[in-house]
Parts: C-alpha cells; structure tokens; sequence
C-alpha cells in the first residue's frame, strides 16, 4: 500500500475513534437527567451532565428536587455574558447579600444522611469533641475540564476566588465566553429556553456598583427533575439531539 494511502487511512480511523468516543461521552438516553427551570418569564430546560462533572451535576439535581431554588431569583445579569442565580439570599429581596450566599451541609444530604451526621455529632460531642454542624457551608470541589467549552447556553457553576468554593450558584452563558474555560466546572447545557434567558440578561439594572444587578430580577418558581430522553416532548427531544451535534461541532466534548 502506498505511504500517503496507508497515512490516510490511519487518520480516518482515528476520525472516526474520536468522532465515537464524542457520541459515547453523553449517557445512554434513558438515564440523561435533566432539571426543568420554571421562571417568571418561561420555561428553561436543561441537560447535565454527570459523565463531565458527576459531583456538580447530583448537587444541583438533589437541589432542585429538594426545592432550594425554589423563590430565588437571576440576581446578577451581564449582557453578551451570563445570568447568575442559585444564591438562596435572594429569596429575602435584599439585594445586598445576594452572591454571597449558598447551601449548608443540611442542604446537600438526604435526611438519611442528615440522621448519620446528627448521630456521629453526637459521638465526638459525648469523647470531649465539638460536634459537626448541619448549618456549615457546605463546598463542592471544582471538576474543571479541558475539553468541554462555555458556550452559549452552556451551565456552569459559580465560585469565589477559591477554586473549590462552588456551593448552589449557577451561570448560564448567553455568549460564547472562553476565558472561562477550564477556570469554572461546566456541568449541563440548555436545550430550550436560550429565549428566556435572553429576556432576563436584557433587564434593565442599576448603576455603578448594581449595573449587574437588575432591577426586578427574574424569580425560579419551581424545578421539575426528570430522567431520560423519552420523559421530554417530541420537539424537546428533537432540541436535545440537535444540542449534542452543536457541541460536537463546536469541539466541546465531554
């Protein structure tokens, strides 16, 4: 076989290993989950992914069906950007403590789990020890990748300046943004509702210091959890297959 045929063929091979391994990194549609966000101003779906960031993407689905986002608001909007939201001090309408704030280590356990703490508390209290305490802020490591890309529609988690600091604020990217890549853990992507997001990114804001911040910011009612592809309607379905091959497109492989 001639060089240059044998080079070529060697590269469609590894095109097509790599073009599978992309098509394999999303699981199997009947275990995809995903979070249905109901806003004031509509409906945003999304996908996580927890073959990409396994440890974010159970935090924020436990988070969703435990209702902690419920009545928080979109409380930092930066158009060409991201919305920011997820911080329960939004719920109290002062914006002054909103960003600051996140889940305890009660918010992050199932009661099962809660009743374990409580009892081993209880040990270290009885030998002498101060006890573990379910009102503590609770910190998620970062899983920040190489591969996958903040793009638009992209959900990633935010964090303060510690990089192992990501707690229940979330950021949906309204632009492509890549000097976030590999400095803040993507863990799912919206399939529909990049229109609601482009409303609330558009709300008017204040000035100075609050030109981040809107002035009726957007309020999460609820969250529905669902699994796999077949619990979402024909045309979301169609929305999130359509997703896959952008991100495939885009190089963001996960």
């Amino acid at each position: 076989m001639p060089r240059f045929a044998a080079r070529a063929l060697a590269l469609t091979a590894m095109l097509v290993v790599l073009l599978a391994a992309v098509a394999l990194a999303a699981p199997p549609d009947a275990e995809v989950p995903f979070v249905r966000l109901k806003t004031e101003e509509g409906d945003m779906l999304v996908a996580l992914f927890p073959d990409l960031a396994p440890h974010h993407a159970r935090n924020f689905r436990h988070l969703a069906e435990t209702g902690f986002y419920d009545g928080t608001v979109f409380h930092r909007v930066v158009p060409g950007f991201v919305i920011q939201g997820g911080d329960p001090n939004s719920k109290d309408r002062d914006p002054r403590n909103d960003g600051l704030g996140g889940p305890t280590l009660g918010d992050v356990l199932t009661e099962a789990e809660r009743d374990q703490l409580r009892s081993a508390g209880e040990i270290l209290e009885a030998r002498g020890y101060a006890g573990l305490d379910l009102e503590a802020r609770a910190n998620l490591k970062a899983e920040f990748s190489r591969t996958a890309k903040h793009l638009r529609g992209t959900l990633s988690m935010a964090r303060s300046r510690d990089v192992d600091s990501a707690g229940s604020q979330f950021f949906v990217c309204v632009d492509r943004t890549a000097q976030l890549d590999g400095q803040y853990t993507v863990f799912g992507h919206v399939v529909t509702g990049m229109d609601v997001a482009d409303r609330i990114v558009g709300a008017e804001t204040g000035t100075g210091r609050d030109r981040e911040r809107p002035l009726e910011p957007v309020q999460i009612t609820r969250c529905d959890v669902l699994t796999g592809v077949a619990s979402l309607t024909p045309a979301e379905q169609e929305a999130y297959h359509a997703m896959l091959e952008t991100l495939a497109e885009e190089g963001s492989t996960w």
